[in-house]
């Protein structure tokens, strides 16, 4: 009795959906996704088959859940993405009235208590590089919805998928069961809101490392790629199983496509690559399996699991036990830089309907307010709240920040935390503070914070240096700010001359840049000189110079000293120490036929040039490092990480005599 309308559009996952409204008279109410109509899937038994040259995939699926006594809409609705097209649906066992438009299905009102669905549904899957698509070669699912969702809620599955042949694999989520007449089953007992299933003709290959069983499958990657992409997940997976929880699964797999788009999509089991990503160093998709997979997000609140696996990253390239950890936390240090965008909505209201100010304040500001929180409690302590986190969520509930904040809270009473979520959860916008008055009398630093527009409670990084350049670093909290704005510090053992204001911008501020003199943005663009006798090295970089020039301004010169002259003096300054195949840096000696050095250096006429030595075959993830060393998967083992050039001057200090 009821008449809606809705607007319908191609989807990928982080889409807001369909959007529904109902006629009340002359005018349109909006029915939001988040609605609840009473109705709950809990769990799912499908089969798909796919016809290739039609492009369609052709699936059933068994939905069981339950229907709770709601006043509202009047029926319930089940969303596909648009091109799935039911044609039967059956509640225990009878025919059930329906109708779809676009990919939303109207049902009407059932019965309370245990329910269950039967439904037949095909669609014509051809968005290659946007969502699903199918072609001679491939049947990928991901990135779609494939599946019947109700508010987006998790629910655990099983799948039996017919592959097109015999010679294609099949990817999907959770445990392979094994194949039974034909059909690859699949058990998903991690409730999950995002599905994942591919079925193509790929190659494989698989290694147990630590433990842990790893795949890689792809069309185009050599075998080599695809061995040492295990390779690369296997420090992952170890780092957030001890630092987070147990990994769930039996395995874990990278699975590179062509029809893909241009980013990549977690599974919790494995995760989906566009084409020539892999092989790489990504700790953000393994993350997920905790940050939207253990802790599910329906993205209809928030990005907050984006936020998460973001800072993940970070916090995998800092923290883990690969190499020095104090260069690394130099090296991977966060540059928080605002954008106009985290203007639009506090993070606790800034889900999908927002638009693409979602995905900033997801990708951008939630990840950079996750680090500055980890400054004011430390690493260890944030590691244990996120545990306790994971530990005491409702299995197949989704989470949100405030179920976060809330663990936080309670584990840190003394710090008085709660203005510090309201300001950076609850209200939008990001700071803009400068640091004004800098005294120094009698073993203490006085200043004021200078606020442009709202205050904000942060950490703030002030690094001060004396007079023959010596600097030294603390960390600074504004909630000791008094009311006009200032504060004070005791250092009487350093007497500061100048200050700078958080010049690695790890605080979310308005400010310069900082400009690191690293390697990775120092050789980007430059030609490479490869020593005819070290034809093996860093082939990571490929030689585009046949002749060394005279200057060596814009060159990256890979070789030897023993080899090549000109890298004698090059490896001095760089701080190289090189005997044979044995290269000592800062303390560390390396076997150059096992990993590589690198370094960007002046070339002497105001610009700079570079150098490598050594076995590297992926480039070197030096991060803000301006030299260093990596093992050859170019993972980052030593560097050094200099004080970055500001745009922002430093401040002046005014020393007073003591009275």
């Amino acid at each position: 009795g009821k008449k809606s309308v809705v607007f319908t559009t191609p989807l990928t996952s982080e889409d807001i959906g369909e959007l529904v409204f109902e006629r009340v008279g002359t005018k349109l109410k909006y029915i939001s996704e988040t609605f609840f109509d009473g109705l709950r899937l809990r769990h799912h038994d499908l089969t798909a088959k796919f016809d290739i040259p039609k492009k369609e995939v052709l699936l059933t699926d068994t939905v069981s859940g339950t229907v709770s006594p709601i006043v509202g809409f009047g029926g319930h609705l089940l969303r596909f993405s648009p091109c799935y097209k039911v044609s039967s649906l059956t509640a225990d066992g009878k025919a059930v009235d329906f109708v779809q438009s676009g990919g939303v299905v109207f049902v009407p009102v059932q019965p309370t208590g245990n329910l269950k669905f039967d439904l037949s549904y095909r669609g014509k899957v051809d968005l290659p590089q946007y969502a699903g698509a199918i072609n001679s070669t491939s049947a990928t699912l991901t990135n779609d919805y494939w599946y019947p969702l109700v508010n987006r809620m998790p629910t655990t599955y099983n799948i039996a998928v017919f592959p097109p042949s015999k010679d294609w694999k099949v990817v999907a989520q959770g445990k392979f069961l094994g194949v039974v007449e034909g059909a690859h089953r699949y058990q998903m007992d991690m409730p999950a809101i995002y599905w994942s299933l591919t079925t193509a003709k790929l190659q494989q290959t698989t290694e147990k490392i630590d433990g842990r069983t790893f795949h890689t499958w792809s069309e185009t990657m050599s075998l080599e790629q695809m061995t040492m992409q295990n390779q690369l997940f296997a420090p992952i997976l170890k780092h957030f199983s001890k630092n987070f929880s147990e990994y769930p699964f039996e395995s874990w797999g990278g699975l590179d496509s062509v029809t893909y788009g241009g980013g990549a999509l977690e599974a919790y089991s494995f995760a989906t690559y566009g084409g020539q990503w892999l092989p790489d160093e990504d700790p953000h998709e393994p993350s997920h399996t905790w940050w939207g997979g253990i802790i599910p997000n329906t993205y209809l609140k928030s990005f907050w699991n984006e936020s998460f696996a973001v800072w993940s990253e970070g916090f995998y390239q800092r923290e883990v036990i690969i190499g020095n950890t104090m260069d690394r936390r130099e090296a991977f240090s966060t540059v928080s830089m605002p954008s106009p965008q985290y203007n639009a909505a506090p993070l606790v209201a800034s889900g999908v309907d927002i638009g693409t100010a979602a995905g900033e304040l997801g990708y951008g500001k939630g990840a950079y307010v996750l680090s500055m929180l980890e400054q004011l409690v430390s690493t260890q302590s944030l590691v244990e709240s996120v545990q306790e986190w994971i530990r005491i969520h409702p299995k197949g509930e989704p989470g949100e920040w405030e179920g976060f904040e809330a663990v936080v809270l309670r584990r840190h009473p003394h710090l008085s935390l709660q203005s510090f979520f309201d300001d950076w959860f609850r209200r939008p916008g990001f700071a803009n503070v400068s640091v004004a008055n800098a005294t120094y009398s009698g073993g203490t630093f006085r200043a004021t914070l200078k606020w442009i527009g709202p205050e904000f409670r942060m950490p703030l990084e002030l690094w001060f240096e004396n007079a023959v350049g010596v600097r030294q670093r603390m960390v600074f909290d504004t909630a000791k700010v008094s009311r006009g704005g200032s504060f004070e510090i005791r250092m009487p053992d350093f007497r500061p001359t100048k200050v700078y204001l958080d010049p690695y911008h790890k605080a979310l501020r308005v400010g310069a840049e900082p400009q690191f003199q690293s390697f990775a943005s120092g050789v980007a663009g430059m030609e490479v000189y490869r020593d005819p006798k070290q034809p093996a090295a860093c082939k990571a970089f490929p030689t585009t110079l046949a002749k060394l020039p005279e200057s060596l301004a814009g060159v990256l010169l890979i070789g030897h000293p023993d080899t090549e002259p000109r890298m004698k003096s090059l490896c001095a300054k760089a701080g190289f120490s090189v005997l044979g195949n044995n290269l000592t840096y800062k303390g560390t000696t390396i076997d150059l036929s096992k990993a590589a050095a690198f370094a960007l250096l002046d070339s002497g006429d105001g610009k700079q040039c570079a150098i490598g030595l050594g076995r590297c075959i992926r480039p070197p993830n030096l991060g803000h490092a301006r030299a260093g060393l990596v093992e050859p998967f170019g993972r980052f083992l030593r560097g050094e990480t200099k004080f970055p050039a500001r745009v922002e001057e430093a401040i002046t200090v005014s020393l007073i005599k003591n009275g």
